[in-house]
């Protein structure tokens, strides 16, 4: 799996399937069935989802191949575009992109253990993952590789585990699983299944989480291609066959606008005793998530304070960028225990500066295509425009369907961004 210092495809790989599957999925099937029917309806809404994730994971090995380096959009942006697109990503990143979820899932995975074991209040046990993620991550990159493999392989045996168990047992699941073309195709072109889509879209965030550490990777070119590809290809498939079993576990009524939706299918399977049983072994999942957040986000800072001197503090001294850390985790913890109320409102916020920069670097990929059309491309997008033109459609629908539901969380979102790009010219006055 490693050599020397570096990490190789498993790890990487591991990463990207630890930052993906985190608590979107076993949150947002109740929202979707209050206006969606039927399991295929569901079954491709995931796919689509899926589909586009995959679509962004093509382009990004592509630049990732001609750009390989630590830093993720904030070194692609300031590569491809400029220094200040690149500062205004990496900043967005750090909290928006790491810090908050980071405490959002060590929040989730509090709510899931206390669920299970009353005895530890829900920050408390928040707090203890985050740490229990730090300690791990700051001893080597080795380190690091070896307990996200480890932590990522434990929570795809628990859902393996659970899909196929769901399916043996007699579930109590009553919606429709046979296709109907004219119902189903009706539903799919409807405003409800393209909102629905938009949500579960956010369920694949994360599909990006091996570039951030490119430089740690063995043959970083082809492990970053296949960590990204492989890992969206498993979470999609893991993603329909999680979403089929809650689907088969519980009633439509009792899913419908509930957010719990792994707990509800697990009661309806296996029992109340059972399901506390269930509920902590997805707390022990979402362990798996934390430590991704805490692996892949350091890497963001530690690469600014490469470049910039205002922030050469961040810049590792050895392999393990600590302070970065340090920082992360201090700004997860803050949001824990003074701001967990409002880490939703903060993400609606950054939510438009995130699509932005990720939507960036995706059309990078064609500016890159029409500026050096001869360089030599060791990885190369399939099918080349369509996977770049379906990513940029569906982030433009993001960002309009957001502007048009909450316009001033838009203009907040759009103006922090552009807040942190002016902030980079007058540190570079400082500079001199």
């Amino acid at each position: 799996m490693t050599s020397g210092k570096h990490a190789g495809s498993f790890a990487a790989t591991a990463l990207v399937v630890a930052s993906m599957v985190g608590t979107g999925v076993f949150t947002s099937l109740g929202f979707q069935l209050v206006d969606l029917n039927s399991g295929p309806q569901i079954l491709l809404l995931w796919l689509l989802g899926g589909l586009i994730a995959l679509c962004g994971a093509f382009c990004y090995a592509e630049v990732a191949a001609l750009l390989p380096k630590s830093g993720g959009e904030y070194h692609f942006l300031r590569s491809i575009y400029h220094p200040s697109l690149g500062f205004m990503a990496g900043m967005l990143s750090a909290f928006a992109g790491f810090a908050a979820p980071t405490a959002i899932t060590a929040l989730a995975f509090g709510e899931y253990l206390h669920k299970a074991w009353g005895g530890l209040e829900v920050h408390h046990a928040a707090a203890l993952v985050i740490l229990l993620g730090a300690a791990a991550h700051s001893v080597s990159t080795q380190t690091s590789a070896r307990v996200q493999v480890a932590a990522t392989g434990l929570k795809l045996i628990l859902i393996i585990t659970f899909i196929a168990a769901a399916w043996t047992l007699p579930g109590e699941g009553d919606i429709r699983w046979t296709v109907d073309l004219k119902a189903d195709s009706v539903a799919v072109i409807t405003p409800a299944f393209a909102i629905s889509l938009l949500y579960v879209t956010y369920s694949y965030t994360g599909w990006n989480a091996a570039v951030y550490g490119l430089e740690e990777w063995n043959d970083p070119q082809r492990t970053v291609k296949r960590a990204l590809l492989w890992g969206t290809v498993l979470v999609t498939v893991l993603y329909v066959g999680l979403n089929a079993s809650f689907l088969h576990a519980a009633p439509v009524e009792k899913l419908k606008g509930q957010e719990a939706v792994g707990h509800i299918a697990s009661t309806s399977l296996f029992g109340a005793q059972a399901a506390r049983v269930i509920s902590g072994l997805f707390a022990v999942g979402l362990f798996a998530s934390a430590s991704a957040l805490l692996w892949a986000g350091p890497r963001v800072l530690a690469a600014m304070g490469r470049h910039m001197q205002s922030l050469s503090f961040f810049a590792p001294r050895g392999e393990v960028p600590r302070l970065a850390l340090g920082f992360q985790i201090a700004v997860a913890l803050l949001l824990v225990f003074v701001f967990s109320g409002k880490l939703r409102h903060l993400m609606d916020v950054t939510q438009v500066g995130l699509t932005i920069s990720t939507s960036l670097v995706v059309a990078g990929c064609m500016v890159l295509r029409h500026r050096h059309p001869d360089l030599p491309r060791p990885v190369k997008v399939p099918l080349y425009p369509l996977p770049p033109l379906v990513f940029l459609a569906m982030s433009a629908f993001i960002v309009a369907f957001s502007a048009v539901k909450e316009p001033l969380l838009t203009l907040g979102g759009a103006g922090l961004a552009v807040f942190f790009a002016l902030v980079w010219f007058p540190l570079k006055m400082l500079r001199r």
